[in-house]
């Protein structure tokens, strides 16, 4: 087994993977634990941290260790500050926030990036940055547009090896709150994926653009009718909020050419879907980005010197 030179932490709300980084940015051990920034008990983050990796840190004393993600929000660890745009790996390296944890040692922190936070429009991104730059110092590109989906999705623009713009969608939570506090959640069941409700979705969505809160009751209308089943009208909804989404942003210019597609696999293939239906050509990227992105800021950081 190859030597590691990092232990990469990216600790979101919902989720914690630790993994032990060689030169290359693969993993030669993980740990993994659905203990996300709101599960940890007492807010121990430090205790459950040396608990997860304590045969690392036995085997591998100062290893560099460096976190990402959730973890360094006002509901993590180490609330860090944000950096403002143009954003890329030297002012990511130049802005970590290192604290001296016992019976962990140093634990480099890196902070996420806002938008406009004067403006009437300000946002925040925690981690995407981190999985971007995984992205860029991979490829070797400069330049693009990026999503990330998840529970909020990420819309980001590259130029230059820097993030310039963002825009988060809230798309996933408000799927989440209609399917289970909502009426519209009485019609529906969870099941295998049906493309054909979700591309149904997709076009009633191109068909009246602009126009989700009129068009979401068609879930519940389809239903009555026999139109949709409870278990296509899950994809259906989806597709309704996808479509008016990536229509959002295209219609915004969030989406000038190919759209590079980063996340799970289940969730994003949605968006290839997606994308592809809207004729917005778009590719999807390995997993694993994070862990890269941070092994590149550590060496700018000059953490690690190979």
């Amino acid at each position: 087994m190859s030597r590691p030179l990092m232990i990469g932490i990216d600790w979101g709300t919902s989720s914690f993977r630790a993994s032990l980084v060689n030169r290359h940015g693969e993993a030669l051990d993980t740990r993994e634990s659905p203990n996300g920034i709101l599960a940890v008990s007492d807010r121990d983050f430090a205790g459950f941290l040396r608990y997860s990796i304590k045969s690392w840190l036995t085997d591998f004393p100062g290893i560099p260790i460096l976190a990402s993600g959730m973890i360094t929000s006002r509901n993590g660890w180490i609330e860090t500050p944000y950096q403002p745009l143009p954003l890329g790996i030297n002012e990511l390296a130049n802005a970590l926030v290192c604290e001296t944890v016992p019976d962990l040692g140093q634990v480099h922190f890196v902070t996420g990036a806002v938008q406009s936070p004067d403006g009437e429009r300000p946002d925040v991104i925690r981690g995407e940055e981190t999985e971007i730059v995984g992205y860029l110092s991979t490829q070797g590109v400069s330049d693009g547009t990026f999503l990330l989906p998840g529970t909020h999705n990420k819309w980001l623009t590259v130029e230059h090896d820097k993030i310039t713009r963002f825009v988060t969608c809230m798309t996933g939570e408000l799927y989440a709150i209609l399917r289970e506090h909502s009426l519209l959640g009485r019609t529906i069941r969870q099941g295998e994926f049906s493309p054909e409700a979700f591309q149904r979705g997709l076009q009633t969505a191109r068909q009246h653009p602009g126009q989700l809160l009129a068009t979401l009751f068609t879930t519940r209308a389809l239903h009555l009718f026999d139109q949709l089943s409870p278990e296509q009208s899950a994809d259906y909804l989806s597709g309704l909020l996808i479509g008016e989404e990536c229509l959002g942003q295209l219609q915004q210019g969030a989406a000038p050419g190919k759209v590079t597609i980063i996340g799970r696999h289940d969730l994003a293939e949605r968006y290839r879907i997606a994308t592809d239906f809207l004729s917005l050509p778009s590719t999807m990227a390995t997993p694993g980005l994070s862990r890269h992105g941070q092994l590149a800021i550590a060496r700018a950081a000059e953490l690690i010197t190979c």
